[in-house]
């Protein structure tokens, strides 16, 4: 009888690490020293209302927003998915978040999006007008 419980015992333990989940290393967000501003390409219309002193909020819950460290990335991310058709051709235009990566953004599929609403504060000027 002893015999029969340690290999009932054996095998419960082997089952239970086979069904074991393993660990996988989550991504770490850009901190504020690496990134410290955050960029999203919007609509350009929202220019018109920043301008104006009104308060512009983007909702990830109505669209997909990609953040970036850096607006030139931004502005090359925008081209590329107008060239492939995965965003309309319009007036994209680059902008900066208030905050910092760290609170706005989760990991999706490898990209940074905007993970909760996220206030424009300001817009990129430096930027040629986009296809």
């Amino acid at each position: 009888m002893n015999v029969l419980c340690h290999i009932v015992l054996m095998l419960s333990l082997t089952l239970l690490g086979a069904c074991s989940v393993p660990t996988v290393e989550k991504p770490h967000l850009p901190s504020p020293e690496i990134c410290p501003f955050v960029y999203v390409a919007a609509p350009g219309n929202f220019i018109v209302d920043i301008a104006s002193g009104s308060e512009v909020i983007l909702d990830p819950a109505y669209q997909d927003f990609e953040l970036f460290c850096d607006a030139k990335e931004a502005r090359e991310s925008v081209q590329r998915r107008v060239e492939s058709g995965d965003l309309p051709q319009g007036d994209w235009r680059i902008y900066r978040l208030e905050g910092q990566m760290e609170d706005l953004a989760e990991i999706d599929g490898g990209r940074l999006v905007l993970a909760r609403m996220g206030e424009i504060v300001d817009w990129v000027t430096d930027q040629p007008s986009m296809p």
